[in-house]
């Protein structure tokens, strides 16, 4: 029994003949004694059994930090779900199956280039290859254009560090935001899709 309700049942008055008097018009009574007695030890009982919710129980400092500190910790640590993985990795394919990414030998056929040439001007960073695991490369139509293909060599060359699908993205990104048009040294030039 927790510490309050032992205290309520210690502190309780006992019950006296005179209490007992208050039931004689209801209930005939034989042994007011007894009957005291009796109804002492139910009202005990009653008390004893009564549970308080646990704000009403005394809490210690350390009991009541504990607690709390229990509300902020997780159960378990956060991860990104699957769902978040799978998604862009869709998003990532559908993007390298769009049609105007070209396969390296369909790009090469295009270009009038045999693919151990587009393979050293990817290597050399003056085309923008996309690559996806195992499913080889495949290079965007819009290098197949000399002024867009010179652009996107400038910024492959200007930015090392950055792989190849940012470029892509900031691109295409670019070409999205001003209508599919970039402004060049020679005028506007269509790029993207």
């Amino acid at each position: 029994m927790p510490k309050t309700l032992e205290f309520i049942a210690e502190h309780l008055p006992r019950v006296t003949v005179d209490d007992v008097r208050r039931f004689t018009d209801v209930v005939d009574i034989r042994d007011a004694r007894a009957f005291a007695a009796e109804l002492q030890a139910f009202v005990h009982e009653r008390v004893e059994a009564v549970e308080l919710p646990s704000p009403l129980e005394e809490e210690t400092v350390e009991r009541s930090i504990a607690r709390k500190a229990a509300a902020l910790r997780a159960g378990t640590r956060w991860k990104p779900g699957k769902t978040d993985i799978q998604r862009g990795r869709a998003a990532l394919l559908a993007a390298f199956a769009q049609p105007h990414n070209l396969p390296l030998a369909d790009f090469a056929a295009l270009a009038n280039k045999s693919r151990q040439q587009i393979y050293r001007d990817i290597e050399a960073r003056r085309l923008l290859a996309l690559n996806v695991g195992g499913r080889g490369s495949r290079l965007p139509d819009w290098q197949l254009d000399p002024v867009k293909r010179q652009l996107t060599g400038a910024v492959l060359q200007g930015a090392t560090g950055v792989d190849g699908w940012t470029l892509y993205h900031a691109l295409s990104g670019a070409a999205r935001r001003t209508g599919g048009a970039l402004a060049g040294r020679g005028g506007d030039c269509r790029f993207g899709r």
